[in-house]
């Protein structure tokens, strides 16, 4: 198998290409990195070249051509329900939009989930249980499997569909769709201000480690407990009744790799969605900074940032308003490092990734203690 014909730095692992592939051609490999690519079994392909034709970095070059303009309306949000808030990553924007469409318009809801091996992985549902599992951040590319392809039956039948995912996933979706030729008006996309999305083969030597450290299999994994006023704390549990709760200043290793830049896919440097110009209907993450534009209104409790990106995404949280402490804001003082540029590669980059390739996990475990 040869590899498919894009430049491997800037595959962002969308996976829209694989799910176009009339024949199933396109297959998946993993990089010495642990980043799951595209691979052409040229036994099988017939060389339609749709799959270069729908590439968000073939199609885009430069800029994603579906990208909006500055945001519509910028808001800062808190979810009225304290429980609702306390189980989302921030403010509880997301539950509610996905509420709105799992309760009112009788759609479905694509999101990332752990699967029993805690692998995160992108499914669509429709059941409001397994939609909870879709809360919350997971520091790790998520897997697309085909879910493209249900997102087009679900479209086709008329039914209402809410995509959640960073900005290159909405745009791989909305290049699938279009080489379809499939009517989006039933779609709904919300992405999110991404840091960059880290290692799966970084992330499973970190579970693994953790696991032999406590002698047992992980029950459960929260990236964003929220405790002691400060929302980005790990907590894993474990079968055996013991817990990890940890964070990127108690020196864990996967928030100080991912924090640190170190460890993000190759095309997170050089993305081409780090921009307040979103591809989204509606942009959400973390209000950084709000301390310093907005007073009083941050409770150490999690405050989301909302861009509203489109007249549709306007609408739609438009119904789920009123679920929310609201406080309008601007562009200007809501602005985040991500949304102006990718994260720059750190200066011993490659140093760490041979010492990853030599001694794994563990080595640069050590290696980054002294940086």
């Amino acid at each position: 198998m040869n590899p498919i014909n894009i430049d491997y730095d800037k595959c962002t692992g969308c996976m829209a290409c694989r799910n176009i592939c009339p024949t199933g051609a396109i297959k998946i490999k993993i990089n010495s990195k642990g980043f799951e690519y595209p691979d052409i079994d040229k036994n099988i392909c017939i060389n339609c070249g749709i799959c270069d034709r729908i590439c968000p970095i073939t199609i885009n070059k430069k800029e994603p051509k579906r990208i909006t303009n500055n945001p519509i309306k910028v808001y800062a949000a808190k979810n009225k329900v304290e429980n609702i808030r306390e189980k989302s990553s921030s403010g509880g924007v997301f539950y509610e939009i996905s509420e709105l469409i799992l309760d009112k318009m009788n759609g479905c809801v694509c999101g990332a989930v752990y699967d029993k091996d805690f692998e995160v992985k992108h499914i669509m549902t429709s059941k409001k249980e397994k939609r909870n599992y879709m809360q919350g951040s997971k520091y790790v590319q998520s897997q697309m499997g085909y879910l493209y392809k249900e997102i087009e039956e679900k479209l086709k039948n008329n039914q209402v569909v809410l995509f959640t995912g960073t900005p290159c996933e909405v745009d791989g979706v909305y290049n699938y769709l279009a080489s379809k030729n499939i009517d989006t008006t039933n779609l709904y996309t919300c992405d999110i201000i991404c840091h960059g999305v880290p290692s799966p083969g970084i992330y499973k030597q970190y579970l693994k480690k953790l696991e032999e450290k406590f002698s047992s299999k992980i029950k459960s994994i929260n990236f964003r407990y929220k405790e002691n006023n400060y929302t980005q704390n790990i907590k894993i549990e474990f079968e055996n009744g013991k817990q990890y709760i940890s964070n990127y200043f108690k020196g864990d290793e996967l928030y100080n790799l991912f924090l640190k830049d170190y460890i993000l896919r190759d095309s997170c440097y050089r993305c081409n969605y780090a921009s307040t110009k979103r591809v989204a209907d509606i942009t959400i993450g973390d209000f950084w900074g709000i301390e310093k534009t907005i007073e009083n209104f941050d409770d150490k409790k999690g405050v989301s940032l909302v861009l509203i990106n489109t007249e549709k995404g306007k609408a739609i949280f438009g119904k789920v308003s009123d679920k929310f402490n609201l406080i309008e804001s601007n562009i200007e003082d809501c602005m985040q490092n991500n949304l102006k540029k990718p994260c720059d590669i750190p200066q011993n980059y490659d140093e760490l990734w041979k010492i990853y390739e030599k001694n794994g996990f563990l080595g640069i475990c050590d290696y980054i203690k002294n940086l």
